[in-house]
């Protein structure tokens, strides 16, 4: 069985060829990010990857339709970058996902960058079905979890295993700039692994400053978040 995901009711394959909801000029501008020279990455994927991580970061910045667990709507963001693909990060996860090991890397393995790893145990899918299902599975710990209303990534939020939601706020982290990926099919199952930078989930910070939307932009705001 193949996986189609829906955000608002738009599957991500549409999202993709709209260019979630960007301008189609400011989309096509964004895409000489995606010119790395593994072939074992296709321009598609990555564009779902960087997309897809881009569309959930908006919607969560404009503080309108994101449930937080029991916190109700999570708010809004003043300032949430807009990421770009990255062919440095997508090197290191590429690397990991060969290793099919299930395991975080140590951090002098991929220096400059946190990962999300996960793994998907069917392999009844394409790799661009393995990558929605690993987004979406990060992302719904913010609904299915949550986390404290002012976003403050406390020492509790990072320590609690009952109530873990590292996965979203690597996803979310307002100045994680940069985001690569790689799938792997390893025989039985899908290892789908992205990298960030800088990373975020630093204990005591904010995955964002709540407050009006795109008010500390210093640039252009394009669907609530800050381009670079």
């Amino acid at each position: 069985m193949a996986y189609t995901f829906f955000i608002c009711g738009i599957a991500l394959a549409e999202l993709v060829e709209m260019g979630m909801g960007v301008a189609g000029d400011a989309a096509m501008a964004m895409d000489t990010d995606l010119n790395c020279g593994d072939p074992r990455m296709t321009r598609t994927m990555r564009m779902i990857f960087r997309d897809t991580h881009n569309n959930l970061r908006g919607s969560i910045a404009r503080g309108q339709t994101e449930r937080n667990g029991d916190w109700g709507i999570a708010p809004p963001a003043t300032l949430m970058y807009r990421m770009k693909y990255d062919c440095e990060a997508e090197a290191y996860a590429m690397s990991h996902a060969q290793t099919c090991d299930r395991e975080l890397l140590l951090p002098d393995e991929r220096p400059g960058y946190k990962e999300n790893i996960h793994v998907l145990d069917t392999v009844q899918t394409t790799p661009e079905g393995a990558a929605q299902h690993a987004m979406m599975k990060w992302w719904s710990q913010l609904a299915s979890r949550g986390i404290r209303t002012d976003m403050r990534y406390t020492p509790e939020v990072h320590a609690s295993m009952a109530n873990k939601v590292s996965k979203f706020t690597k996803m979310a982290w307002w100045n994680n700039m940069k985001v690569g990926c790689a799938v792997q099919n390893c025989g039985t199952f899908y290892f789908v692994v992205c990298m960030y930078r800088p990373g975020g989930n630093d204990i005591g910070n904010n995955v964002y400053r709540v407050g009006a939307v795109c008010s500390e932009c210093l640039g252009k705001c394009v669907d609530g978040l800050c381009w670079w």
